[in-house]
């Protein structure tokens, strides 16, 4: 029997962007485990460099429709040119960086509704966790900045192995505990989801790399799966951990 931290989540119009997208930002149907990572880091204030809890994801959730809408994009990180920038920021350093002010397209899902799975490699990090998240220090979003993450239930859950379910959500399935000789109804987009990234150099050097990522299938509602390293709780959510 594992120890979980479960969680629903509510959001009105967030995009989980697709990094591969540019000029139209493209959401994925759920979001990434990065940015669950992310969200629990910030509750946590586990914010500082070489800060990182490890920890196992599951994710499911459902939303009602895509729309697409315009913003407004602020692209910096380059010297200042008037003849190429519409604004400018002082870079600190007695020069300034330019800033392009560009209109983005936005995939945005509407009436997102997710539950989310949580095992901290560590398990003094369990309560800890919960407990942030139901009193976080600053507002939680997923996906964009402004993409805030209503979360309407903390709890501490029992995860039990089983071999045999019915998806109750759509979810992300890794490809570790899919067999598609035993699960020929499992018809779904694969993608590769980013989930934990390195910082290389410093100052205006830093990069981001990632170094972890996970290949899945996105199975909808539905879907009878067979496996046997999956996990299901209480409430019969099929839980697939990664």
């Amino acid at each position: 029997m594992v120890k979980a931290i479960k969680l629903h989540i509510t959001q009105q119009m967030p995009n989980y962007r697709k990094p591969a997208s540019f000029m139209i930002k493209e959401s994925y149907p759920l979001p990434p485990y990065s940015s669950i990572i992310g969200m629990v880091h910030a509750a946590c204030g586990w914010t500082s460099e070489g800060s990182y809890h490890s920890m196992k994801i599951s994710i499911q959730g459902t939303y009602a429709s895509t729309v697409s809408d315009y913003a407004t994009n602020y692209v910096f990180g380059i010297a200042y040119d008037p003849t190429r920038h519409q604004k400018k920021v002082d870079s600190g350093d007695g020069k300034y960086d330019g800033i392009s002010v560009i209109p983005r397209s936005y995939e945005l899902l509407t009436d997102v509704e997710l539950i989310i799975h949580i095992v901290p490699e560590d398990a003094m990090d369990l309560n800890t966790i919960a407990n942030s998240l139901i009193n976080p220090p600053v507002y939680l979003s997923l996906g964009r900045y402004e993409d805030l993450a209503i979360i309407s239930d903390v709890s501490i859950v029992d995860l039990e192995k089983c071999t045999e379910g019915i998806l109750t959500h759509d979810e992300y399935i890794p490809d570790s505990y899919i067999d598609l000789d035993e699960n020929t109804d499992l018809i779904g987009t694969v993608y590769r989801i980013n989930k934990v990234f390195k910082i290389t150099g410093s100052g205006k050097k830093k990069t981001r790399s990632w170094v972890e990522t996970v290949r899945v299938h996105h199975a909808c509602k539905g879907t009878l799966v067979t496996s046997e390293n999956m996990y299901i709780d209480q409430s019969k959510d099929l839980v697939f951990l990664s």
